[in-house]
């Protein structure tokens, strides 16, 4: 009888044992970190504690990494009698270093000197510094009756340092001084939106992406964190001017998200909220300073200054030409023709106060019922700030609404002040239809046109 039969109420024999599958191939990779594997009998030196240490580190860089950079709490920026002051906080660089300040970090700045088109990045960066004394016990090398190398620092004090780097925006400085701060954020928010490559704005945006593949390891990451921008502003009483949220970015995704948000042409949120942040720390700044008239119109004498700069133009023209070009210039000037001073007393638009491109949302300042002599209230005064380009839309609606339009707005583009763009005014009331504050919030309106089929 073979193994497959079997009698009737017996149980069948099991047959041959099947042959083991081949195991799946496989392979290794080193990841960079290392760890001492200790055994009894081994000789700790200082190069196996390292080790421990190091281990642990890059364990650590690991995970901050996996969570992705920004200032998590702190380092404030501001600048007070030609000191740049940066206070104590919290924040993770991208290759995943906690960078921790507890203390007031001061930087002179009186012999800085802009560049053509030169700002500076404020930055936080790793430093360390030893300390301590300590013996040195049982060195192999050093004679210890010799007075060398008896004793050495053992502690290292991780901290971090505080550091300008120069940056440059074409353009810059054709802007007034009082246009130069928005016109760099629209800059940076502007280049932070293309940095990787989304198709739906790129020069391929026609058609669909042909790959899909998850990024690459970055070859290295950036080892400072960027907390504030620094222009330099003659007209200001300390010469400077801080712009914080054009350049910082607070903790808030880990890489892959970021990366294919901005890959499918969506706004990151720590990218939007701090353009929202920005708007509303400038506009609180030009709001407060609006008694004064802002600066004169110099469009006309800058037109005139691109033109005879150009190459083409200093080719073609004699110095004697160019001489008469320039005195028609200053003639231009005394005459009023290329310097056009604005009206005192306002109201003044946002563009006339520097800021001609706006978040897709935010808020502005509201007056019902303005007193007498006061800047007009209500619709009227948000016509007055954003001008009579802008196409205008006034909602009431609940508190919570106002959140849902803004959030709603957070991938939309940003609303330049010169153009017909749909905006809607959004005026948060109670249940009596009763404003419920001194401001309203404005998005940027939807351009979703739907219909049927045929």
């Amino acid at each position: 009888m073979t193994t497959s039969e079997a009698t009737p109420g017996t149980a069948p024999t099991a047959g041959p044992a099947s042959p083991a599958p081949p195991a799946a191939p496989s392979a290794t990779a080193d990841g960079g970190i290392d760890r001492l594997s200790a055994f009894d009998g081994l000789f700790l030196r200082a190069e196996h504690l390292n080790r421990i240490q190091d281990y642990a580190r890059e364990l650590a860089l690991a995970v901050g990494a996996a969570g992705g950079p920004g200032v998590v709490e702190g380092y404030e920026v501001s600048v007070k009698d030609g000191t740049l002051r940066v206070g104590g906080g919290l924040a993770v660089s991208p290759e995943g270093r906690p960078l921790r300040s507890q203390r007031l970090v001061t930087l002179p700045l009186a012999a800085l000197t802009p560049g053509p088109d030169g700002f500076w990045w404020v930055e936080v960066a790793p430093d360390s510094r030893p300390y301590g004394e300590a013996p040195v016990q049982g060195s192999y090398c050093d004679d210890p009756c010799a007075g060398t190398g008896t004793t050495r620092r053992p502690y290292l004090a991780e901290g971090v340092r505080i550091q300008l780097a120069e940056g440059v925006e074409p353009g810059l400085d054709n802007q007034l001084p009082s246009a130069r701060r928005n016109f760099l954020a629209s800059r940076v928010f502007g280049a932070e939106r293309t940095e990787h490559s989304p198709w739906p704005y790129g020069t391929g945006h026609a058609h669909l992406p042909p790959s899909w593949a998850p990024p690459a390891a970055p070859p290295g990451r950036p080892r400072t964190v960027r907390i504030a921008v620094l222009l330099r502003d003659p007209g200001s009483p300390d010469g400077w001017e801080v712009d914080i949220w054009t350049a910082r970015r607070d903790r808030a995704a880990a890489p892959p998200q970021r990366y294919w948000q901005s890959r499918l042409g969506m706004r990151p949120w720590d990218a939007y909220t701090a353009q929202i942040l920005q708007f509303q720390d400038q506009l609180a700044q030009v709001l407060g300073g609006a008694a004064q008239p802002p600066g004169a119109d110099l469009g006309p004498l800058l037109e005139q200054l691109a033109l005879i700069g150009e190459q083409g133009f200093l080719k073609s023209h004699t110095k004697d030409q160019l001489g008469a070009e320039v005195a028609r210039i200053v003639t231009g000037i005394g005459e009023g023709a290329l310097i056009r001073p604005r009206a005192a007393g306002g109201p003044y638009t946002l563009a006339e106060l520097g800021i001609a491109e706006l978040p897709p949302a935010g808020y502005l300042p509201f007056t019902p019922e303005p007193e007498q002599g006061a800047a007009p209230g209500g619709a009227a005064g948000v016509r007055a700030l954003l001008g009579a380009q802008v196409d205008l839309r006034y909602c009431t609606c609940a508190l919570a609404d106002v959140a849902r339009a803004v959030e709603e707005a957070r991938h939309r583009d940003r609303i330049r002040l010169d153009e017909p763009v749909g905006v809607d005014v959004l005026l948060p009331v109670d249940d009596r239809e009763a404003p419920v504050g001194d401001w309203v919030a404005f998005v940027r309106r939807d351009q979703r046109h739907c219909h049927s089929p045929g």
